[in-house]
Protein backbone atom coordinates (compact mmCIF):
# COMPACT_ATOMS: atom_id res chain seq x y z
CA UNK A 1 0.00 0.00 0.00
CA UNK A 2 1.37 3.41 -0.88
CA UNK A 3 0.87 5.19 2.49
CA UNK A 4 1.35 8.81 3.08
CA UNK A 5 1.96 10.46 6.74
CA UNK A 6 1.44 14.19 6.92
CA UNK A 7 2.21 16.53 9.70
CA UNK A 8 0.21 19.82 9.93
CA UNK A 9 1.68 23.32 9.78
CA UNK A 10 1.94 25.07 12.82
CA UNK A 11 1.92 28.13 11.00
CA UNK A 12 2.28 31.01 14.06
CA UNK A 13 4.72 29.11 15.72
CA UNK A 14 7.06 28.75 12.49
CA UNK A 15 6.03 32.52 11.55
CA UNK A 16 6.79 34.29 14.96
CA UNK A 17 9.54 32.38 16.55
CA UNK A 18 11.58 30.02 14.24
CA UNK A 19 14.68 31.83 15.09
CA UNK A 20 14.49 30.38 18.44
CA UNK A 21 11.77 28.36 19.28
CA UNK A 22 10.92 24.82 19.43
CA UNK A 23 9.18 22.90 16.56
CA UNK A 24 8.86 19.17 17.23
CA UNK A 25 9.91 16.94 14.95
CA UNK A 26 7.33 14.88 14.04
CA UNK A 27 8.55 11.62 15.77
CA UNK A 28 5.03 9.84 16.34
CA UNK A 29 4.92 10.05 12.50
CA UNK A 30 8.58 8.43 12.21
CA UNK A 31 7.61 5.52 14.55
CA UNK A 32 4.19 4.71 12.57
CA UNK A 33 6.17 4.85 9.37
CA UNK A 34 8.63 2.46 10.71
CA UNK A 35 6.75 0.07 11.48
CA UNK A 36 4.36 0.58 8.51
CA UNK A 37 7.85 -0.36 6.47
CA UNK A 38 8.52 -3.48 8.07
CA UNK A 39 5.02 -4.92 7.09
CA UNK A 40 6.15 -4.15 3.80
CA UNK A 41 4.52 -0.97 2.80
CA UNK A 42 5.66 2.24 0.52
CA UNK A 43 5.78 5.06 2.99
CA UNK A 44 6.20 8.88 2.63
CA UNK A 45 6.49 11.49 5.56
CA UNK A 46 5.40 15.37 4.75
CA UNK A 47 6.01 18.16 7.38
CA UNK A 48 3.99 20.72 6.33
CA UNK A 49 5.71 23.28 8.38
CA UNK A 50 8.29 23.43 5.40
CA UNK A 51 5.95 23.71 2.61
CA UNK A 52 5.13 27.12 1.40
CA UNK A 53 3.89 26.78 -2.58
CA UNK A 54 1.58 24.48 -3.83
CA UNK A 55 4.16 24.06 -6.04
CA UNK A 56 6.85 22.85 -3.61
CA UNK A 57 3.90 20.60 -2.20
CA UNK A 58 3.17 18.88 -5.90
CA UNK A 59 6.79 18.47 -6.33
CA UNK A 60 6.98 16.18 -2.88
CA UNK A 61 3.61 14.04 -3.65
CA UNK A 62 5.37 13.07 -7.15
CA UNK A 63 2.97 10.84 -9.16
CA UNK A 64 2.63 8.23 -6.33
CA UNK A 65 -1.42 7.59 -6.02
CA UNK A 66 -1.79 7.20 -2.04
CA UNK A 67 -4.58 4.13 -1.07
CA UNK A 68 -3.86 5.87 2.72
CA UNK A 69 -3.00 9.21 4.01
CA UNK A 70 -2.38 9.96 7.62
CA UNK A 71 -3.32 12.86 9.67
CA UNK A 72 -1.63 13.46 13.05
CA UNK A 73 -3.85 16.00 15.05
CA UNK A 74 -3.46 18.35 17.74
CA UNK A 75 -5.81 20.67 18.85
CA UNK A 76 -3.61 24.08 17.94
CA UNK A 77 -3.78 22.68 14.62
CA UNK A 78 -6.88 21.07 14.57
CA UNK A 79 -7.97 23.63 12.35
CA UNK A 80 -5.26 23.12 9.85
CA UNK A 81 -5.41 19.59 10.24
CA UNK A 82 -8.88 19.96 8.86
CA UNK A 83 -7.76 21.83 5.76
CA UNK A 84 -4.79 18.95 5.10
CA UNK A 85 -7.86 16.14 5.37
CA UNK A 86 -9.88 18.29 2.82
CA UNK A 87 -6.98 18.78 0.23
CA UNK A 88 -6.23 15.83 -0.04
CA UNK A 89 -9.30 14.27 -0.27
CA UNK A 90 -9.77 16.09 -3.32
CA UNK A 91 -6.46 14.91 -4.55
CA UNK A 92 -6.56 11.81 -3.99
CA UNK A 93 -10.57 11.14 -4.11
CA UNK A 94 -9.79 6.69 -3.76
CA UNK A 95 -7.39 7.07 -0.70
CA UNK A 96 -8.74 6.89 2.95
CA UNK A 97 -8.28 9.02 5.48
CA UNK A 98 -6.84 8.08 8.85
CA UNK A 99 -6.63 11.07 11.52
CA UNK A 100 -4.73 10.42 14.84
CA UNK A 101 -3.02 12.13 17.50
CA UNK A 102 -4.48 13.77 21.22
CA UNK A 103 -6.51 16.15 19.54
CA UNK A 104 -8.83 13.23 17.72
CA UNK A 105 -7.90 10.51 20.53
CA UNK A 106 -10.05 12.71 23.07
CA UNK A 107 -12.89 13.41 20.46
CA UNK A 108 -12.74 10.32 18.44
CA UNK A 109 -16.24 10.86 17.35
CA UNK A 110 -16.51 14.90 17.62
CA UNK A 111 -13.56 15.29 15.22
CA UNK A 112 -15.34 12.90 12.56
CA UNK A 113 -18.55 15.06 12.63
CA UNK A 114 -16.38 17.91 11.90
CA UNK A 115 -14.74 16.55 9.45
CA UNK A 116 -16.58 14.47 7.14
CA UNK A 117 -13.60 13.51 4.77
CA UNK A 118 -11.99 11.98 7.51
CA UNK A 119 -12.55 7.94 7.50
CA UNK A 120 -10.83 6.79 10.40
CA UNK A 121 -9.64 7.97 13.86
CA UNK A 122 -6.75 6.30 15.55
CA UNK A 123 -7.08 6.76 19.24
CA UNK A 124 -4.29 6.63 21.60
CA UNK A 125 -0.34 4.98 20.81
CA UNK A 126 -1.01 4.18 16.98
CA UNK A 127 2.00 1.82 16.05
CA UNK A 128 -0.46 -1.65 16.40
CA UNK A 129 -3.25 -0.38 15.76
CA UNK A 130 -2.85 1.45 12.60
CA UNK A 131 -0.99 -1.13 11.31
CA UNK A 132 -3.71 -3.34 11.51
CA UNK A 133 -6.19 -0.76 10.09
CA UNK A 134 -3.68 -0.74 7.11
CA UNK A 135 -4.08 -4.38 6.45
CA UNK A 136 -7.89 -4.26 6.89
CA UNK A 137 -8.50 -1.97 4.62
CA UNK A 138 -5.80 -4.01 2.45
CA UNK A 139 -7.19 -7.05 2.90
CA UNK A 140 -11.24 -5.64 2.62
CA UNK A 141 -11.92 -6.42 5.78
CA UNK A 142 -14.26 -4.99 8.94
CA UNK A 143 -13.13 -2.61 10.85
CA UNK A 144 -15.73 -3.51 14.20
CA UNK A 145 -12.99 -5.67 15.82
CA UNK A 146 -9.88 -3.63 15.82
CA UNK A 147 -9.24 -2.32 18.61
CA UNK A 148 -8.31 1.33 19.21
CA UNK A 149 -10.40 2.92 16.14
CA UNK A 150 -13.28 4.96 15.60
CA UNK A 151 -14.67 4.38 11.74
CA UNK A 152 -17.57 5.06 9.46
CA UNK A 153 -20.58 2.41 8.59
CA UNK A 154 -21.63 2.44 5.36
CA UNK A 155 -24.18 4.97 5.87
CA UNK A 156 -21.42 7.32 7.02
CA UNK A 157 -21.95 7.31 10.87
CA UNK A 158 -19.21 7.22 12.94
CA UNK A 159 -18.79 4.47 15.39
CA UNK A 160 -16.18 4.07 18.07
CA UNK A 161 -14.42 0.84 19.15
CA UNK A 162 -12.73 0.34 22.46
CA UNK A 163 -9.32 1.49 23.52
CA UNK A 164 -5.92 -1.12 22.06
CA UNK A 165 -3.86 -1.47 25.69
CA UNK A 166 -0.47 0.06 25.36
CA UNK A 167 2.64 -1.56 24.22
CA UNK A 168 3.93 -3.49 26.91
CA UNK A 169 7.57 -3.40 25.89
CA UNK A 170 8.39 -0.33 24.03
CA UNK A 171 12.03 -2.25 22.69
CA UNK A 172 9.70 -3.68 20.00
CA UNK A 173 9.42 -0.73 18.43
CA UNK A 174 11.61 -0.24 15.16
CA UNK A 175 13.56 2.67 15.76
CA UNK A 176 11.99 6.15 14.10
CA UNK A 177 12.08 6.20 10.17
CA UNK A 178 14.34 9.24 10.05
CA UNK A 179 15.18 9.08 6.59
CA UNK A 180 11.81 10.05 5.78
CA UNK A 181 12.05 13.18 7.82
CA UNK A 182 13.43 16.71 6.33
CA UNK A 183 16.40 16.41 8.85
CA UNK A 184 17.77 19.63 6.93
CA UNK A 185 14.55 21.75 7.23
CA UNK A 186 14.80 21.05 11.32
CA UNK A 187 18.37 22.25 11.97
CA UNK A 188 17.65 25.59 10.84
CA UNK A 189 15.37 26.32 13.99
CA UNK A 190 16.99 27.53 16.46
CA UNK A 191 15.78 25.87 19.25
CA UNK A 192 17.68 22.76 18.12
CA UNK A 193 20.95 24.20 17.82
CA UNK A 194 20.45 24.01 22.07
CA UNK A 195 21.21 27.69 21.99
CA UNK A 196 23.62 28.11 18.99
CA UNK A 197 26.10 26.37 20.52
CA UNK A 198 27.35 25.05 17.26
CA UNK A 199 27.32 25.62 13.52
CA UNK A 200 23.68 25.15 11.53
CA UNK A 201 25.03 22.41 9.34
CA UNK A 202 25.08 19.59 12.83
CA UNK A 203 22.45 17.24 11.95
CA UNK A 204 19.79 17.39 14.65
CA UNK A 205 16.87 14.95 15.86
CA UNK A 206 14.96 14.32 19.03
CA UNK A 207 14.37 10.84 20.77
CA UNK A 208 12.47 9.52 23.35
CA UNK A 209 13.57 6.87 26.24
CA UNK A 210 10.26 6.65 28.06
CA UNK A 211 5.85 7.04 27.06
CA UNK A 212 4.35 8.55 29.74
CA UNK A 213 4.23 10.67 32.91
CA UNK A 214 3.74 9.62 36.48
CA UNK A 215 1.92 12.61 37.57
CA UNK A 216 -1.63 14.38 36.13
CA UNK A 217 -1.45 18.14 36.08
CA UNK A 218 -4.86 19.49 35.22
CA UNK A 219 -3.34 21.15 32.20
CA UNK A 220 -1.82 18.27 30.49
CA UNK A 221 -3.73 15.45 28.56
CA UNK A 222 -0.91 13.16 28.24
CA UNK A 223 -3.52 10.37 30.44
CA UNK A 224 -5.36 10.61 27.11
CA UNK A 225 -2.99 8.24 25.27
CA UNK A 226 -0.70 7.24 27.54
CA UNK A 227 -3.27 6.38 30.98
CA UNK A 228 -0.86 7.82 33.57
CA UNK A 229 1.24 5.21 33.21
CA UNK A 230 4.99 5.48 32.71
CA UNK A 231 6.70 2.88 30.46
CA UNK A 232 10.94 2.64 29.53
CA UNK A 233 12.81 1.58 27.23
CA UNK A 234 15.87 -0.43 28.10
CA UNK A 235 19.23 2.09 28.15
CA UNK A 236 20.95 -0.19 26.02
CA UNK A 237 17.80 0.17 23.25
CA UNK A 238 17.99 3.89 23.18
CA UNK A 239 21.99 3.83 22.71
CA UNK A 240 21.31 1.87 19.77
CA UNK A 241 19.15 4.39 18.32
CA UNK A 242 21.68 7.24 19.52
CA UNK A 243 24.48 5.17 17.76
CA UNK A 244 22.76 4.47 14.55
CA UNK A 245 21.62 8.51 14.49
CA UNK A 246 24.95 9.47 14.46
CA UNK A 247 26.80 6.70 12.53
CA UNK A 248 23.72 6.66 9.52
CA UNK A 249 22.83 10.58 9.73
CA UNK A 250 25.25 12.45 11.23
CA UNK A 251 23.45 13.55 13.92
CA UNK A 252 25.05 15.25 16.40
CA UNK A 253 22.72 17.82 18.54
CA UNK A 254 19.74 15.62 20.26
CA UNK A 255 16.52 16.44 22.72
CA UNK A 256 15.67 14.20 24.93
CA UNK A 257 11.85 14.68 24.12
CA UNK A 258 10.33 12.54 26.98
CA UNK A 259 7.54 14.06 29.58
CA UNK A 260 9.69 13.85 32.16
CA UNK A 261 13.21 12.92 31.45
CA UNK A 262 14.35 12.62 34.78
CA UNK A 263 11.58 10.23 36.09
CA UNK A 264 13.85 7.71 37.22
CA UNK A 265 17.19 8.75 37.98
CA UNK A 266 18.86 4.90 37.96
CA UNK A 267 17.48 5.48 34.02
CA UNK A 268 19.20 7.78 33.33
CA UNK A 269 22.49 7.21 35.33
CA UNK A 270 22.57 4.20 32.87
CA UNK A 271 22.11 6.02 29.93
CA UNK A 272 24.62 8.43 30.45
CA UNK A 273 27.19 5.64 31.89
CA UNK A 274 26.56 3.73 28.33
CA UNK A 275 26.89 6.95 26.54
CA UNK A 276 30.28 7.62 28.34
CA UNK A 277 31.12 3.83 27.91
CA UNK A 278 30.72 4.02 24.30
CA UNK A 279 32.30 7.79 23.58
CA UNK A 280 29.39 8.87 21.71
CA UNK A 281 30.36 12.56 20.91
CA UNK A 282 26.76 14.30 20.58
CA UNK A 283 25.33 17.35 22.64
CA UNK A 284 21.91 17.39 24.04
CA UNK A 285 19.30 18.76 26.34
CA UNK A 286 16.17 17.59 28.23
CA UNK A 287 13.20 18.87 30.32
CA UNK A 288 12.29 17.54 34.06
CA UNK A 289 10.63 17.81 36.96
CA UNK A 290 12.57 19.47 39.99
CA UNK A 291 11.80 17.10 42.83
CA UNK A 292 14.42 14.69 40.74
CA UNK A 293 16.93 16.60 40.84
CA UNK A 294 20.31 15.64 42.23
CA UNK A 295 24.08 16.87 42.19
CA UNK A 296 25.25 13.69 41.14
CA UNK A 297 22.89 13.19 38.64
CA UNK A 298 23.78 16.38 36.91
CA UNK A 299 27.12 16.39 37.26
CA UNK A 300 26.78 12.78 35.14
CA UNK A 301 24.33 14.14 32.64
CA UNK A 302 26.79 17.17 32.00
CA UNK A 303 29.84 14.94 31.35
CA UNK A 304 27.86 12.81 29.49
CA UNK A 305 26.72 15.79 27.22
CA UNK A 306 24.11 16.96 28.65
CA UNK A 307 24.27 20.92 28.17
CA UNK A 308 20.70 22.39 29.24
CA UNK A 309 17.33 21.82 30.56
CA UNK A 310 14.28 22.74 31.11
CA UNK A 311 12.04 22.87 34.31
CA UNK A 312 8.28 23.28 34.54
CA UNK A 313 7.85 25.72 37.08
CA UNK A 314 4.44 27.09 36.03
CA UNK A 315 4.17 29.45 38.95
CA UNK A 316 5.70 30.94 42.41
CA UNK A 317 2.49 30.85 44.14
CA UNK A 318 1.88 27.45 46.34
CA UNK A 319 -1.49 27.85 46.05
CA UNK A 320 -1.63 27.95 42.24
CA UNK A 321 1.05 25.14 42.06
CA UNK A 322 -1.61 23.18 43.78
CA UNK A 323 -4.46 23.90 41.79
CA UNK A 324 -2.38 23.20 39.08
CA UNK A 325 -2.15 19.21 40.89
CA UNK A 326 2.08 20.01 39.98
CA UNK A 327 3.11 18.20 42.87
CA UNK A 328 5.93 20.14 43.49
CA UNK A 329 7.12 22.62 46.17
CA UNK A 330 8.77 26.07 45.52
CA UNK A 331 11.21 24.94 47.77
CA UNK A 332 11.95 22.30 45.44
CA UNK A 333 12.21 24.43 42.65
CA UNK A 334 14.09 26.75 44.57
CA UNK A 335 16.74 23.67 45.66
CA UNK A 336 16.88 21.97 41.73
CA UNK A 337 17.59 25.44 39.83
CA UNK A 338 20.66 25.79 42.41
CA UNK A 339 21.82 22.48 41.99
CA UNK A 340 21.67 23.09 38.31
CA UNK A 341 23.44 26.35 38.46
CA UNK A 342 26.22 24.79 40.78
CA UNK A 343 27.13 22.21 38.22
CA UNK A 344 26.80 24.63 35.44
CA UNK A 345 23.75 23.98 33.57
CA UNK A 346 22.11 27.32 32.13
CA UNK A 347 18.90 27.29 33.84
CA UNK A 348 15.48 27.28 31.65
CA UNK A 349 12.22 27.49 33.32
CA UNK A 350 8.57 27.92 32.32
CA UNK A 351 5.77 29.71 33.44
CA UNK A 352 1.67 29.37 33.02
CA UNK A 353 -0.23 31.91 34.02
CA UNK A 354 -4.38 32.23 33.83
CA UNK A 355 -5.04 29.49 36.03
CA UNK A 356 -8.94 30.04 37.46
CA UNK A 357 -8.57 30.89 40.80
CA UNK A 358 -4.89 33.32 40.17
CA UNK A 359 -5.23 36.51 41.73
CA UNK A 360 -2.76 39.46 41.37
CA UNK A 361 -1.27 38.56 44.52
CA UNK A 362 -0.49 34.78 42.80
CA UNK A 363 1.11 36.84 39.95
CA UNK A 364 3.78 39.30 42.15
CA UNK A 365 4.75 36.10 43.37
CA UNK A 366 5.43 34.11 40.21
CA UNK A 367 7.60 37.35 39.27
CA UNK A 368 9.31 37.37 42.78
CA UNK A 369 10.04 33.68 42.61
CA UNK A 370 11.62 34.70 39.08
CA UNK A 371 13.71 37.41 40.47
CA UNK A 372 15.12 34.49 43.18
CA UNK A 373 15.85 31.78 40.70
CA UNK A 374 17.86 33.81 38.04
CA UNK A 375 17.45 31.48 35.32
CA UNK A 376 19.21 31.88 32.08
CA UNK A 377 16.10 31.38 30.06
CA UNK A 378 12.55 32.17 30.70
CA UNK A 379 9.12 31.32 28.84
CA UNK A 380 5.79 31.32 29.60
CA UNK A 381 2.45 31.14 28.25
CA UNK A 382 -1.10 31.12 29.37
CA UNK A 383 -3.25 27.93 30.39
CA UNK A 384 -5.20 26.62 27.97
CA UNK A 385 -7.96 24.16 28.67
CA UNK A 386 -7.28 21.61 26.10
CA UNK A 387 -10.22 18.68 25.41
CA UNK A 388 -8.68 15.94 27.43
CA UNK A 389 -7.44 18.00 30.45
CA UNK A 390 -8.98 18.17 33.79
CA UNK A 391 -8.99 21.54 33.08
CA UNK A 392 -10.89 21.57 30.33
CA UNK A 393 -13.34 19.44 32.06
CA UNK A 394 -13.82 22.21 35.06
CA UNK A 395 -13.96 25.05 32.34
CA UNK A 396 -16.68 23.18 30.91
CA UNK A 397 -18.65 22.54 33.67
CA UNK A 398 -17.67 26.29 35.22
CA UNK A 399 -19.04 27.87 31.91
CA UNK A 400 -15.59 29.44 31.62
CA UNK A 401 -14.60 28.78 27.76
CA UNK A 402 -16.68 32.01 25.62
CA UNK A 403 -14.80 31.31 22.34
CA UNK A 404 -16.45 27.88 21.47
CA UNK A 405 -13.92 27.77 18.00
CA UNK A 406 -11.16 25.68 17.32
CA UNK A 407 -9.03 28.54 15.91
CA UNK A 408 -8.70 30.36 19.54
CA UNK A 409 -6.46 27.59 20.70
CA UNK A 410 -4.01 28.29 18.55
CA UNK A 411 -2.24 31.01 20.21
CA UNK A 412 0.07 30.62 23.05
CA UNK A 413 -0.81 34.19 25.03
CA UNK A 414 -5.20 33.80 24.49
CA UNK A 415 -7.29 34.83 27.39
CA UNK A 416 -9.57 31.78 26.30
CA UNK A 417 -11.21 31.63 29.41
CA UNK A 418 -13.41 34.61 30.76
CA UNK A 419 -12.71 34.82 34.52
CA UNK A 420 -13.24 38.15 36.43
CA UNK A 421 -10.35 39.80 37.26
CA UNK A 422 -8.16 38.01 34.78
CA UNK A 423 -7.15 40.83 32.34
CA UNK A 424 -5.10 42.74 34.99
CA UNK A 425 -3.26 39.53 35.72
CA UNK A 426 -2.61 39.11 32.29
CA UNK A 427 -1.28 42.38 31.10
CA UNK A 428 1.23 41.84 34.12
CA UNK A 429 2.36 38.24 33.41
CA UNK A 430 2.91 39.01 29.73
CA UNK A 431 5.13 41.94 30.99
CA UNK A 432 7.05 39.16 33.28
CA UNK A 433 8.71 37.61 30.58
CA UNK A 434 9.32 41.12 28.42
CA UNK A 435 11.06 42.59 31.61
CA UNK A 436 13.24 39.02 32.38
CA UNK A 437 14.54 39.98 28.56
CA UNK A 438 15.29 43.20 28.70
CA UNK A 439 17.15 43.10 32.26
CA UNK A 440 20.87 43.83 33.14
CA UNK A 441 20.61 39.96 34.36
CA UNK A 442 19.82 38.57 31.12
CA UNK A 443 22.48 40.64 29.93
CA UNK A 444 25.35 39.13 32.05
CA UNK A 445 24.37 35.90 31.84
CA UNK A 446 23.93 35.49 27.80
CA UNK A 447 27.76 37.06 27.87
CA UNK A 448 28.88 34.41 30.06
CA UNK A 449 27.47 31.70 28.26
CA UNK A 450 28.48 32.72 24.64
CA UNK A 451 30.16 29.87 23.21
CA UNK A 452 30.81 30.59 19.88
CA UNK A 453 30.40 33.82 16.89
CA UNK A 454 26.96 30.87 16.14
CA UNK A 455 25.75 31.17 19.56
CA UNK A 456 26.06 35.11 19.42
CA UNK A 457 24.05 34.49 16.14
CA UNK A 458 21.33 33.14 18.06
CA UNK A 459 21.01 35.79 20.40
CA UNK A 460 20.86 38.55 17.80
CA UNK A 461 17.70 36.42 16.39
CA UNK A 462 15.91 36.04 19.30
CA UNK A 463 16.60 39.40 19.91
CA UNK A 464 14.79 40.39 16.63
CA UNK A 465 12.43 38.26 17.44
CA UNK A 466 11.82 39.60 20.44
CA UNK A 467 11.32 43.02 18.99
CA UNK A 468 8.91 41.90 16.65
CA UNK A 469 6.94 39.86 19.32
CA UNK A 470 6.38 42.81 21.51
CA UNK A 471 6.44 45.74 19.21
Amino acid sequence: MNVLLLNPASYFILKMFQDISQLEIPLSLGYLAAVLEQKGNNVKIIDLNFVTTKEKLKSLLGDTVFDIIGVTSTTPIIPTCFRTVRVMKRLYPGARIIVGGWHASTLPIQTMEECTEIDFVVKGEGEDTLAELVEAIKNTKGFELIKGIAYRDKAGIPHENVDRPLIKNLDTIPFPALHLLPLKEYKKIGFYTLGGYFKKDLSVASIITSRGCANRCVFCADHVIYKETCRFRSPENVIAEIEEMIKKYNIRIIFFFDANFLLSPNHVNRICELILEKRLKFIWGCTGRVEYVSKDLLQLMKKAGCIRISYGVESGSPRILKLMNKNISISQVKKAVAITKEVGLPVYISLLYGMPGETFKDAQMTRQLLNELKPDFVSQSAVIPYPGTDLYDDAIHQNLIKKARWESYSYLFNNLMEIPGMKKIFKYQKNIQRDFYISPLFLKNSVKNLKSIYHLGFYLKGLYSFVKFNL
